[in-house]
């Protein structure tokens, strides 16, 4: 007897092949049987004539790290039908860690991501990244996850927030501290080569953690140096570290930022396919979206400007952070103050770029908000320099931007054989970030096995592949990724004509349509479109 009975759904598997219609059956977590079973008895059958059945998505960007922890439901994955998530993207994840580097940079990292008494209120009770797996392991969650170290984590271990490249034997104290991740079952390493204090390390000291990845057959995830103006610089880096090192090499959330970068991605596609032609391996992950994740329109100021705004010890960060939200809502609504950050040379010389802006949230003009700021000027009769500052003296912080990305340019991405989609999201049950949540959270997979599927840009088959066997492949993951006896049975059920996302800028929580019922391991994680806490998750290593 088997423990689930999927009955006369269409199969898509994940290799790309065209679906069939099949019956599947579950016993022990894993899948037993995909074939004609209508003879066969379950203690559970159920019925899915008409719907798909696929592999359980696989989310390739992930920073569900602190939120798994804190929210181990994952309703925003399981709703979508993400059942493993990569975690530990852009440099950041919780270890290594000793008390400084919990202070000095994790605070920091996180203060952005969730609200501060989920960080407080977290048993901090590991150092090693080993420690931290086993801790994940015992807390339980609702989706696999597969983590990866932090190369900022790491620099900041040993070589602190300094601004400066390794020296001694410093380099060696962190390949040291990323040959105990992966022995301990990391699946590589991430950098977040804009971010501090990963940002900090010289090209050569990222090739030389880099032989450490290749050591292993690690994937090497990285948040380029530079998306918009600089993009085929920082592509020209991840292909030289993949050449010099043999490393498997992933970019994260590729795209290009600002109108002004529109097209550019058809050109860094090409480097990238130039470089696979040579047998180097690099992919790349995209979230489909016209925007980025949004900030206080604040933010985009100059630091010049932002100088402006720090508190009077300037203890506080420039950025007007919780520590500096009343000063700084106070000032961004006076008018003299913003006469005089208006009139600053290097914001003139920056508002240039302020036309870039995808307006996320503006209690003063609901209507500005899912345009882009120069298109909304213009319309105005204004130019973006005005209006920005006209926002700001409205709704002081309380005005969000996004940095605009072209839809063209996300259909090219999304589209070429070496990407999957990636959420750049982290697993929520509620509401628990102090910013506007990006829809992403909730409509990634959905978007693009949906809606891009109903709009042509590929066949339902290749959607699915490229978001259940290309990452399982890419990264490593065994047993997983496909619908094959002997597989884990994360598995996906949706009805392929009403799939859809449905979370906007405005409305990002919304959950998506279509999804029927969700399997982690087997255990059912979502039945009738109702997400469960279940718990089915496992922390899966590499060795």
């Amino acid at each position: 007897m088997f423990d689930v009975l999927l009955r006369g759904g269409t199969v898509v598997d994940g290799s790309g092949r065209p679906g069939f219609r099949s019956d599947v059956a579950i016993k022990d977590g894993k899948i037993q049987a995909v074939q004609d079973l209508s003879e066969a008895v379950a203690e559970k059958v159920i019925d899915v004539k008409g719907l798909v059945v696929s592999p359980g998505f696989i989310d390739m960007h992930s920073h569900s790290d602190l939120s798994i922890l804190t929210h181990p439901k994952a309703e925003s994955s399981i709703s979508q039908g993400i059942t493993t998530e990569i975690v530990g993207s852009c440099g950041w994840s919780l270890a290594p860690v000793k008390e400084e580097t919990k202070q000095s940079v994790l605070r920091g990292l996180l203060s952005g991501l969730v609200h501060p008494e989920a960080y407080e209120k977290l048993d901090w009770s590991w150092h090693s990244f080993g420690e931290l797996m086993d801790k994940m392991d015992k807390a339980g969650t609702g989706v696999n996850v597969a983590p990866l170290v932090g190369q900022s984590l790491l620099r900041a271990h040993v070589v602190g927030t300094e601004k400066r490249g390794a020296v001694g034997g410093e380099i060696d104290a962190m390949k040291c501290l990323l040959r105990d991740a992966l022995e301990s079952g990391a699946w590589g390493m991430s950098t977040g080569r804009s971010y501090l204090p990963g940002g900090n390390a010289p090209t050569e000291e990222i090739i030389a953690l880099a032989q450490v990845v290749a050591e292993f057959d690690g994937l090497y995830s990285t948040h380029m140096k530079n998306e918009s103006d600089e993009l085929f610089e920082a592509v020209d880096e991840v292909i030289r570290i993949a050449e010099l090192t043999g490393v498997k090499a992933e970019i994260s959330h590729h795209k290009a930022l600002g109108k002004r970068n529109f097209g550019k991605v058809r050109r860094s596609l090409e480097m990238i396919e130039n470089a696979r032609r040579k047998g180097l391996r690099i992919s790349a992950d995209c979230y489909p979206y016209e925007f980025s994740q949004a900030s206080s329109l604040a933010r985009y100021l100059p630091p010049e400007a932002m100088k402006l705004l720090e508190s009077p010890d300037g203890t506080a960060p420039a950025a007007p952070t919780m520590a500096t939200f009343e000063r700084a809502q106070r000032l961004l609504r006076d008018p003299g103050f913003m006469a005089k950050v208006k009139d600053l040379p290097e914001v003139q010389a920056a508002s240039k770029r302020f036309g870039d802006y995808y307006i996320v949230k503006c209690p003063s003009r609901p209507e500005a908000e899912g345009r882009v700021l120069e298109e909304y000027a213009a319309e105005a009769g204004k130019d973006a320099l005005s209006l920005v500052f006209e926002f700001l003296l409205a709704d002081g912080l309380d005005v969000w931007a996004a940095s605009a990305i072209s839809m063209d340019d996300v259909h090219d991405v999304i589209s070429a054989a070496f990407v999957m989609p990636g959420t750049d999201a982290f697993a929520l049950d509620r509401p628990i970030t102090p910013i506007p949540a990006h829809p992403r959270h909730y409509g990634t997979f959905p978007r693009v096995v949906g809606r891009f599927v109903k709009e042509g840009l590929f066949s339902l088959e290749t959607a699915v592949m490229k978001s259940t066997w290309l990452p399982a492949r890419t990264v490593g993951l065994s047993q997983r990724g496909l619908i094959e006896p002997g597989y884990w049975a994360d598995l996906v059920v949706f009805d392929p004509d009403t799939l859809m996302d449905t979370a906007t800028g405005t409305e990002p929580y919304a959950r998506a349509e279509g999804i029927k019922h969700v399997f982690v391991n087997g255990v059912q994680a979502m039945e009738n479109g109702v997400v469960k806490a279940a718990f089915a998750g496992r922390v899966l290593r590499k060795n």
